[in-house]
C-alpha cells in the first residue's frame, strides 16, 4: 500500500489597513501552510516601499514560505516586481511576477524541488521561483512538495466515504490532478449578511402581521325615535337655586358699556351771505264780526314759495271798505321783512304774494332784494344721527358676538333674545352747525342680557326629554342637547325677569357600552361579531371590517377595535 504525502495547503492572510511590516512579517512566519495568500487592503502604504517589500520577501524565504500578494494597486505592482515578487488579481487568479523597474540577473538555476539557498533580492528572477505563476493559487496549494499532484475527490461523497473506511474492495485509482478550489470568503460574508437580513425582515413582518397591523371597524347601526321637548321656563335674577316644578332658573343681567368712535365726512351747507330785505303791506278780511282784526306782531314769519322772512315791526290794521257782507282792513303802513337767512333766492320782485304764519285771515304783498351767496360746509344734525345709527347697528353685531363668547366661557348660556340697548348718547367734535370738513362722532351704548347656567338649562332639557323615553335603555342621540335648543321670549316683565319658550328636537338612540362590545369581540371572527352584538336592544345592523387582508379575527386589543353607532331613520338614512 503506498503511503500518501501531506498535502501542503495554502494559507490566506488577510491584511489590515494599520498593520506594520513587523506585524505583516508576523502573520506570514506562523501560517501553517507553504503557500501563503496576502490579501492586500485598498491604499496599503505599508508596502508602497521597496524596503519593506523585500524585508517581507527575505523573512519569507527564510520561513519557507512562497509569498503571493492578493492585489491590482497600481503603486504596489512595480515594488512587488522588484523585490520578485508574485502577485494575483484575486484568489481565484494565476499568480506572475509583475515586470521589475530595476534590471535583473539574467542567469537562471535548473529548477529543484528543495529549498532554495538564501540569495539577494538582485539574484532572484522568475526561473528561480517556485510558484508555477502559470497555475491558479489553488493549483499550487496541491502541487507543492510532491512528487506528483496530489487529488482530493471533490466530486463523488460515496467514493471518499469508502475510502475513509478502509474499504477492501475499494480498487486503486490513479493520482490524478483536480483543482483545490479556494472560497470566496467576501462572497460567503454577503450571503451571510443577507440572510441575517432576511431573518430579520420575517421577524418584523410577523410582529407587525400579527400584532400591529391586524385592525377591527364594527359599525352598529341602530334604530332611532323621533323625541321633542317643548314647554316654558321663568328666568329670574331674584331665583337662586333651580326650581323644576315650579319652571324657575336662576339667571343673571349681564351689563356692559360699548364706546366707538367714527369720523364722518361733513354734508351740512350753510350760506353766509348777505340777507335779503324788503318791505310788505298787509290786508285783513272778516265776515262774521266787525272788530278789528288783532295786530300781527315784529318777529313773525311770513313766507313765500317756500321761503321764510322775519317782520321788523308790529303791522296795524284799519277800515278799508265793506264787500259781499265781509269787512276788509288794511295795515297802517307798509312792514319792513329780512331774510331768514343769506342768500341770493330771497331776493323776488315786487307784487310778490306772503302768507303769515299763524293767521289765516291776514295776507300780504311786497319785494326783497340784497340777498348774496356765501356757501360754507358744516356739521350738521343729519350727520351726527347718520353716524350714530350706523354705529349703533355694527357695534350691536360686535357685542352679541363677543359678549356672547365671553359669557360662554364661563359656561353660561346666553338668552340672545333679551338683548336690550340702553339710552344712546352721541357727541360730536366740532359742534352741530361748525364750519367744518369732518368731524368725529362718538356714541356710547349701554347693553343689557339675560345669561343662565349651561348645566341647569342641559338638566332641564334632559329631564324633559327622558320623560318621553326609557332612560335605562336609550339615550338622546346629541351628546350635547344645547346645540339644537330653541329658545325664545313669551313675555319679559323686567330686564331681570322673563317667560321662555324653548323647543328641543331630536331622536333617542339605544345605549351602547362601546367598551363592553370591544372586550366582548375580541378575538371573534365575522360571523360570531355579527350574531353576538345583533341581538342587543335597537340594533338592526352589524358591519365587520377586518384588516389587513389576512386578518380572520378581530384583535384582542381594544386599542385595536374602533366601534362606530350608526343612527337609522325610518327611510333607511344613516347618520354617525
Amino acid at each position: 500500500m503506498t503511503t500518501e504525502a501531506k498535502k501542503p495547503g495554502k494559507d490566506t492572510v488577510y491584511i489590515d489597513l494599520d498593520d506594520e511590516i513587523t506585524s505583516i512579517i508576523d502573520k506570514v512566519e506562523t501560517a501553517g501552510a507553504k503557500v501563503v495568500a496576502l490579501v492586500l487592503p485598498k491604499r496599503a502604504a505599508v508596502l508602497q516601499s521597496i524596503v519593506n517589500m523585500r524585508l517581507l520577501k527575505r523573512a519569507a524565504e527564510n520561513a519557507g514560505k512562497n509569498i503571493v500578494l492578493i492585489t491590482s494597486d497600481s503603486a504596489i505592482l512595480p515594488l512587488a516586481g522588484a523585490a520578485q515578487l508574485h502577485v494575483a488579481k484575486s484568489l481565484q487568479s494565476k499568480p506572475h511576477i509583475p515586470p521589475s523597474p530595476v534590471p535583473l540577473h539574467e542567469a537562471a538555476a535548473p529548477p529543484s524541488n528543495e529549498a532554495p539557498e538564501a540569495k539577494t533580492e538582485e539574484e532572484i528572477d522568475e526561473a528561480n521561483a517556485k510558484i508555477d505563476y502559470g497555475r491558479s493559487i489553488g493549483e499550487l496549494a496541491a502541487g507543492h512538495e510532491v512528487e506528483e499532484p496530489e487529488t482530493i475527490p471533490l466530486d463523488s461523497e460515496d467514493e471518499a466515504a469508502k475510502e475513509a473506511a478502509g474499504t477492501s474492495t475499494a480498487k486503486p485509482k490513479t493520482p490524478k490532478d483536480k483543482h483545490l478550489k479556494v472560497p470566496n470568503f467576501n462572497k460567503f460574508r454577503l450571503l451571510l449578511g443577507l440572510g441575517s437580513v432576511g431573518l430579520i425582515l420575517l421577524i418584523v413582518f410577523i410582529y407587525l402581521a400579527t400584532s400591529v397591523l391586524p385592525k377591527a371597524l364594527i359599525t352598529i347601526k341602530t334604530t332611532s325615535l323621533p323625541v321633542s321637548a317643548n314647554f316654558n321656563l321663568t328666568a329670574d335674577t331674584a331665583a337662586k337655586t333651580l326650581d323644576e316644578e315650579k319652571g324657575v332658573i336662576p339667571a343673571v343681567l349681564q351689563k356692559k358699556d360699548q364706546t366707538a368712535t367714527s369720523t364722518v365726512n361733513a354734508t351740512g351747507q350753510q350760506n353766509n351771505g348777505d340777507k335779503a330785505k324788503g318791505s310788505v303791506t298787509m290786508s285783513a278780511q272778516v265776515c262774521n264780526s266787525v272788530a278789528t282784526p288783532a295786530d300781527v306782531p315784529a318777529g313773525s314769519g311770513i313766507s313765500a314759495s317756500g321761503l321764510t322772512y322775519i317782520t321788523q315791526q308790529k303791522t296795524s290794521f284799519v277800515f278799508d271798505q265793506i264787500k259781499n257782507s265781509c269787512i276788509y282792513f288794511k295795515s297802517s303802513g307798509s312792514t319792513s321783512i329780512t331774510a331768514q337767512t343769506g342768500g341770493s333766492k330771497y331776493n323776488i320782485g315786487a307784487g310778490t304774494a306772503f302768507s303769515v304764519a299763524g293767521r289765516s285771515d291776514v295776507s300780504a304783498s311786497g319785494s326783497a332784494s340784497g340777498g348774496t351767496d356765501n356757501i360754507a360746509t358744516i356739521l350738521s344734525q343729519g350727520d351726527v344721527d347718520g353716524a350714530k345709527q350706523k354705529i349703533t347697528a355694527a357695534d350691536t353685531d360686535k357685542f352679541t358676538k363677543e359678549f356672547k363668547k365671553s359669557l360662554e366661557d364661563q359656561d353660561l348660556y346666553v338668552i340672545e333674545s333679551t338683548l336690550k340697548l340702553g339710552d344712546t348718547a352721541a357727541t360730536s367734535s366740532p359742534a352741530v352747525g361748525s364750519p367744518a370738513t369732518t368731524a368725529n362722532i362718538t356714541v356710547k351704548i349701554t347693553y343689557s342680557i339675560l345669561s343662565v347656567k349651561k348645566d341647569d338649562l342641559k338638566k332641564v332639557v334632559t329631564n324633559q326629554l327622558n320623560k318621553q323615553i326609557d332612560s335605562s335603555q336609550q339615550k338622546p342621540s346629541n351628546e350635547d342637547v344645547l346645540k339644537g335648543l330653541s329658545v325664545s321670549v313669551q313675555n319679559q316683565e323686567s330686564p331681570n325677569k322673563v317667560t321662555l319658550q324653548l323647543v328641543e328636537e331630536t331622536t333617542a338612540v339605544p345605549i351602547i357600552d362601546e367598551v363592553n362590545v370591544k372586550k366582548t369581540v375580541g378575538g371573534q371572527k365575522s360571523g360570531d361579531i355579527r350574531s353576538t352584538l345583533s341581538v342587543l336592544p335597537g340594533v338592526k345592523e352589524v358591519d365587520v371590517k377586518l384588516s389587513p387582508f389576512w386578518v380572520s379575527k378581530a384583535p384582542k386589543k381594544p386599542g385595536k377595535i374602533t366601534v362606530i353607532q350608526q343612527q337609522v331613520d325610518s327611510n333607511g338614512n344613516t347618520s354617525p
